[in-house]
């Protein structure tokens, strides 16, 4: 014995398998950096210490470039391309990567790490302008 029976569906629920990917959102929280307050969590990301500590050392390398003998050595060691001596004035965990021209510039390129664990890395380069006299040749100060 066989019967056809036929069933119409008129809607499906299906229900979500959740993942580790998965977001969690704190809106409800009254205070953002705090989660005490509603029971959450928070685990502070240690890239973020990183980027504070970047941004205190970084100004702080730059704040010295102000007097004019930092600032002369350091020109000087970009020009001859001593990788110690520009190491030497930067003063934290910064190495030089490399030295390069451009048409009419000497630079380096810097790498530094930041972080309990040096999960931040910033890179940026120094170039300094050769000065030419009206002939056309290149000297330096």
């Amino acid at each position: 014995m066989s019967s056809n029976l036929k069933m119409k569906v008129r809607s499906v629920k299906s229900k979500s398998k959740t993942t580790s990917r998965a977001r969690v959102s704190y809106s409800s929280c009254k205070y953002k950096d705090d989660h005490k307050s509603c029971g959450h969590k928070h685990k502070q990301d240690p890239a973020v210490e990183g980027v504070q500590e970047a941004g205190k050392e970084l100004s702080d390398i730059f704040k010295q470039l102000k007097n004019e003998n930092v600032a002369e050595k350091l020109v000087k060691a970009i020009r001859c391309r001593d990788a110690r001596a520009v190491q030497s004035l930067l003063d934290c965990d910064c190495r030089v990567v490399d030295f390069f021209c451009t048409h009419d510039k000497d630079c380096v390129r810097i790498c530094c790490a930041f972080g309990r664990y040096k999960d931040v890395t910033v890179t940026f380069d120094i170039c300094i302008k050769r000065v030419e006299d009206p002939c056309g040749r290149k000297y330096w100060y």
